[in-house]
């Protein structure tokens, strides 16, 4: 535990709550950076949520740096907060996709924490843009560096929506709030098509700043600063190599 807090530059003292969580996520999205580079031949190999090598991940994702994707990302922050006396759980949801339609429900996993009887979601592996800091299950509009979060009920779900500065709310993900277990994580879906749709083989990497995000999927790099976002494509091979140092730190 006292590697993994050292890696995201916390101590990890203060009592399960609030601001504890909040420093803590935070400064994990900051510290250890969303790299599904080597999800594809991880899937194709047979991974899935009941196989994952937390300690192997470990080793990667947080001592060698290389972060990696959210099966990864959420399984070790699930074990840490646990460790660290939080009320924790695995959460699983469908992505939003192309044209606002969601992906099967068991593709993306993330935490759900609770906190003086409300649930707070945490996702330190979603590739973005997302949020900095937990979000509260609630429709109640929320604010972070420029973009605004809330959780509105839809068909059966709760659906994770986002605005970033002068923009529209688009969903995130949907999900059922009850409990999940790791071992029920599909990132590959029901289908190649759900694969290939909501990103499997898209090689993404991103990593938190201290009020935005770097968003690169493929070529194509989304930069969020206080709420204000900027696209561009990196046509030039050594533009996109620059970037993806940026992001990974050079662990990549």
């Amino acid at each position: 535990m006292e590697t993994y807090l050292s890696g995201i530059g916390c101590s990890g003292s203060a009592a399960p709550g609030r601001e504890a969580l909040r420093e803590l996520h935070k400064k994990h999205v900051m510290s250890l950076p969303y790299d599904n580079s080597r999800l594809s031949e991880q899937v194709a190999a047979g991974m899935n949520g009941g196989n994952i090598d937390l300690d192997a991940a470990f080793d990667e994702a947080v001592v060698a740096r290389r972060g990696g994707h959210c099966g990864e990302l959420a399984g070790l922050f699930h074990r840490l907060l646990g460790e660290l006396g939080f009320d924790v759980s695995f959460l699983m949801g469908g992505l939003c996709g192309p044209g606002g339609t969601f992906g099967p429900d068991l593709a993306h996993v993330f935490l759900g924490v609770r906190i003086d009887g409300e649930l707070w979601l945490a996702d330190v592996g979603f590739a973005g843009p997302g949020f900095l800091e937990p979000v509260r299950v609630s429709p109640e509009v929320q604010e972070q560096y420029g973009c605004q979060y809330r959780v509105v009920p839809q068909g059966g779900y709760q659906v994770l929506e986002r605005r970033a500065r002068g923009g529209d709310w688009h969903g995130l993900y949907r999900f059922d709030p009850r409990p999940r277990e790791l071992a029920e994580w599909n990132p590959g879906g029901d289908d190649a098509d759900d694969a290939e749709q909501f990103g499997i083989g898209t090689v993404i990497r991103s990593r938190a700043t201290e009020n935005g995000q770097w968003v690169l999927l493929g070529r194509r790099l989304t930069t969020v600063d206080n709420g204000e976002e900027r696209i561009r494509v990196l046509v030039k091979a050594a533009d996109h190599d620059e970037v993806v140092r940026e992001i990974t730190g050079g662990a990549a």
